[in-house]
């Protein structure tokens, strides 16, 4: 079977670790996987060993190439501009479209959708289900939407609960520098934390497409609400060697905090409770299925910032208690076995391919 991915955005992002896993795992199923994006933004060395990567074809030129390659299958993910190339084209492929985002205004391609044009929709989490459902015409409300949850290498991510001394504890933040993943939300959060505890740093991980002026703006805030001293700014950590942020975190009686307005899934709240930190977030999209709450996972309504200052102080408090650990290696297991990677990608391939009968 032959499939083509067509993603707008060749970054090492939430996106493009989801295909590497589909396809790290399926390299002795048969399949000819192809990847087409604008820009190569450092995708080529996350994907570049199991797939065949293409960059800027655009207009009729995609629709000509997609026609002379014959694909199966062509699965748009959250790139409606590949659905317009193609409509009119004979390519002869089954059509599906992935939806991750979370973001209200990049789902508003959903409502254009028509039957002529694509042949199913699959997506993350039940919450994004009836997002989608919410948004089709009523031409497409009979369409199959197949759920496939986002998964991650627990080979990786694994549990790590050593405590160490430390002066200063760290409150992790990772994420774009936009108003969607909330940074300033954090930075009100922090600003309520010293104000009981000086003994906090606080981490930002993920500036790096941060733009100059937007980077100085965080900085010269930062300095306004007197959280400098106590803050680092982290522009990238790669992907493999998340575990290790995480675990050091959590091994100086850290944790994660989520500040997010709306999110499809919640893979950084996984890949940071696999890996023993704990994480305080908004109560928002997917995130409440991903787990159930205990001490390891402490949910806040959305910009409600001093419940969500009060749950990081009580996170904080009990992290390397016995009870701590003890939860976090019970809900390691179930976590495992829920999304590894090597467990659960087979299925992915497996529902593709009912689709496509």
């Amino acid at each position: 079977m032959k499939i083509l991915y067509c993603y707008r955005h060749g970054i090492l992002g939430g996106v493009c670790t989801q295909l590497f896993h589909r396809f790290r795992q399926s390299i002795h199923s048969g399949l000819e996987l192809h990847c087409l994006f604008n820009k190569d933004h450092g995708v080529s060395e996350m994907l570049g060993d199991f797939a065949e990567l293409h960059f800027g074809l655009r207009g009729q030129d995609m629709a000509e190439w997609a026609e002379k390659q014959a694909f199966d299958i062509i699965i748009i993910i959250d790139s409606p501009e590949y659905l317009e190339m193609l409509n009119g084209n004979e390519h002869g492929a089954k059509v599906f479209i992935e939806v991750h985002t979370s973001i209200f205004k990049n789902l508003e391609y959903v409502r254009s959708l028509n039957k002529e044009n694509i042949d199913g929709i699959i997506t993350v989490s039940d919450y994004m289900i009836g997002i989608i459902q919410d948004r089709l015409t009523n031409e497409l409300s009979e369409i199959s939407i197949q759920k496939f949850g986002n998964v991650l290498d627990a080979e990786l991510f694994t549990l790590q609960v050593e405590r160490e001394e430390s002066n200063r504890i760290p409150i992790l933040w990772v994420g774009k520098i936009d108003d969607h993943k909330d940074w300033k939300s954090y930075f009100q959060i922090c600003q309520m934390l010293l104000e009981v505890r000086t003994d906090l740093e606080f981490w930002i991980v993920g500036g790096q497409t941060c733009p100059d002026e937007l980077t100085q703006q965080v900085f010269d805030h930062a300095l306004e609400i007197g959280i400098l001293e106590h803050f680092r700014w982290l522009d990238r950590i790669e992907n493999k060697n998340m575990n290790k942020m995480y675990a050091h975190v959590a091994s100086r009686g850290g944790c994660k905090l989520i500040t997010s307005h709306n999110e499809s899934f919640g893979m950084s709240a996984l890949e940071s409770m696999l890996s023993g930190c704990p994480v305080v977030s908004s109560r928002v999209g997917a995130l409440p299925e991903v787990c159930e709450e205990g001490p390891h996972f402490k949910m806040y309504e959305l910009l409600d910032l001093e419940i969500a200052s009060e749950l990081v102080l009580e996170i904080i408090s009990d992290n390397g208690t016995e009870d701590a650990r003890g939860k976090l290696t019970e809900i390691n297991n179930q976590l495992v076995e829920l999304y590894s990677s090597k467990k659960r990608t087979s299925e992915y391939w497996e529902i593709l391919k009912e689709m496509a009968k």
